[in-house]
């Protein structure tokens, strides 16, 4: 059996379907500039920020570990991060992107643990709304491969 055949291709489908969703969502919510995640007034709408940013990075990490598993590009389990570089190395997305992107599950850990406000969180939250066209990078080269 070709590997390629134990990636269920359907899930992926979905997960990425629901990126798409909470990137729209994001979008939804105005932030002019980093001061926004520092505005206690704003609470509500910073946790949907966060929410909707950490499960569109959950769905990256799912999507990495599935395809990363079922081709076995690793010899044990290792760390989401790996995963992301073990897609680069694979050809499946290209290993600058891979570099770029490979913070992203120590990023959702720090959203999750709430460490926020503070002003390098909030540089860094706001950092990653004006990368969030990297969601549909990884989207597109994951669509691209499994076609």
């Amino acid at each position: 059996m070709n590997p390629k055949e134990l990636v269920r291709k359907d899930r992926i489908i979905q997960y990425l379907d629901n990126i798409e969703r909470q990137i729209e969502d994001i979008r939804a919510i105005p932030v002019a500039d980093k001061d926004f995640f520092l505005d206690r007034k704003n609470s509500i709408q910073i946790k949907a920020v966060k929410y909707s940013l950490a499960c569109a990075i959950q769905d990256i990490m799912r999507i990495s570990v599935h395809i990363a598993s079922a081709l076995s590009l690793w010899r044990v389990r290792e760390s989401e991060t790996e995963a992301i570089l073990a897609l680069a190395e694979a050809k499946i997305i290209p290993d600058e992107f891979a570099e770029k992107i490979k913070g992203m599950p120590a990023f959702r850990n720090r959203i999750i643990h709430d460490y926020l406000p503070n002003e390098f969180d909030a540089v860094k939250l706001f950092e990653s709304l004006q990368n969030l066209d990297d969601f549909r990078k990884f989207s597109r080269h994951i669509l691209e491969w499994i076609s």
